[in-house]
């Protein structure tokens, strides 16, 4: 039987669900891809603060890491490549 989550530990699986959702973002609103931008870079350029998080819920970093590039499709959409040209200001 599995150990109910702490507040904490709900917070925290909540950020990191976020992120992944946020990685797998298909649409064109610029603020939203940035986020994309940013989960992308959080998860696979092992930011200190996820790395941390993996370790508060007692995850291994790397099996978690790659499950999720295994397992969500992190690239963009043409649309997306289009929005960042465009916009290279608002994501420089």
């Amino acid at each position: 039987m599995e150990q109910s989550m702490t507040g904490e530990e709900q917070f925290i699986t909540a950020i990191i669900e976020q992120a992944i959702v946020d990685c797998a973002y298909t649409g064109t609103s610029a603020k939203k891809i940035k986020f994309k931008m940013e989960a992308i870079d959080w998860i696979v350029g092992r930011h200190p603060e996820f790395l941390n998080y993996c370790k508060m819920l007692a995850m291994d970093v790397d099996t978690i890491r790659n499950k999720i590039i295994e397992n969500v499709d992190m690239s963009y959409t043409q649309k997306q490549k289009l929005k960042i040209k465009s916009e290279e200001k608002f994501f420089a």
